[in-house]
């Protein structure tokens, strides 16, 4: 065989498997909890939490999961939950896994990076100062010496991932107006949880 039909040989190959791992990536999943379960590696009946909000405004809501023994551990911990976000498409009944978590203030990206995500402290829906619709949730730290210290986080959905942006930090036992906007008695989003067991 020559050394032509050979280096042909290879580049077609790495051509498939580069395409083949590209259909893979983007891979559009039907069954998100099936989907979680086996990649995580948490079958059933170990309870899942499960809930679902249309985060960018296209008519689709995403699902948000996690582990309820998790999530009960971050909660007693005092500790936000993560959620692992699958981002619904705009075409057809199906989702794809989101890739990370990408930060504004410092522009890195956290590879399988989950949103920590106060469900009693969320607003999905027009956040005016971003020009468009998002996720927000808000952080609170209580540090051994000083004032608490809260931050207001948005997630919005750019393509196959989450960017996440701070829009306050104060400290939560002053008024905030950021809060009182969206995060306060009758201006949150009430959030159902749906324990899967299936």
């Amino acid at each position: 065989m020559s050394t032509l039909t050979s280096n042909n040989m290879k580049a077609s190959t790495l051509i498939v498997i580069l395409f083949s791992s590209s259909l893979c990536f983007s891979a559009q999943i039907v069954d998100v909890v099936a989907f979680y379960r086996s990649s995580s590696q948490y079958p059933a009946p170990a309870v899942l939490l499960k809930w679902q909000a249309d985060i960018n405004g296209d008519g689709k809501s995403e699902t948000l999961l996690t582990r309820k023994v998790d999530h009960d551990e971050d909660v007693a911990a005092r500790q936000l939950p993560s959620w692992e976000t699958f981002i619904a498409s705009a075409t057809a009944d199906t989702f794809t896994e989101s890739t990370g978590v990408q930060n504004q203030d410092d522009d890195s990206f956290g590879v399988g990076a989950a949103p920590q995500i106060d469900i009693k402290a969320c607003f999905v829906g027009q956040v005016t100062e971003l020009g468009q619709r998002a996720l927000l949730t808000q952080q609170v730290d209580n540090p051994r010496v000083g004032d608490p210290i809260a931050r207001i986080y948005a997630y919005k959905i750019e393509g196959d991932h989450l960017k996440r942006t701070k829009l306050a930090e104060y400290n939560p036992m002053q008024p905030n107006a950021l809060f009182d906007k969206y995060l306060k008695d009758g201006k949150r989003t009430i959030i159902t949880l749906v324990e899967v067991t299936q």
